[in-house]
């Protein structure tokens, strides 16, 4: 599967994250980091993986990510998670990133970036757990 496709209209899964791209984001030429972009994938990714784990979880992959586009300061990014697969200790979630533009009463969504993590459930020392189902 073809993971970075512009080719889904629209994004799958849920909305789990909005994040605003401000000027401490940004490269000397006004782009975004890619760096910070990541970030609040692992962070969507995360959130959705906590809900599945009832509980804490940890990052332990992180699927390649190529950026389709550049992100600009005071671009909305919308990060839409998706459950892929929950085994024993771990889940998969597919994070999409979408820059949101709005212009008066037209509203697009661009897609970003997609990529595929993978999380372990963890109790409080640390130590891997079974996911509860």
């Amino acid at each position: 599967m073809d993971l970075v496709s512009d080719k889904a209209p629209r994004p799958e899964g849920e909305l789990t994250l909005k994040v605003l791209a401000d000027n401490q984001s940004t490269n000397c030429t006004g782009d975004v980091f890619a760096g910070w972009v990541a970030m609040n994938v692992d962070q969507a990714g995360e959130i959705q993986a906590r809900e599945v784990a009832k509980g804490r979880v940890v990052t332990v992959s992180i699927g390649a990510m190529s950026f389709m586009r550049p992100v600009q300061i005071g671009d909305i990014i919308g990060l839409y998670t998706r459950v892929a697969d929950v085994g024993k200790t771990s889940i998969q979630v597919i994070v999409e990133a979408w820059i949101e533009n709005e212009r008066g009463e037209f509203a697009s969504q661009t897609k970003l970036t997609e990529t595929s993590m993978v999380f372990v459930a963890i109790d409080d020392t640390g130590r891997t757990q079974r996911i509860s189902r």
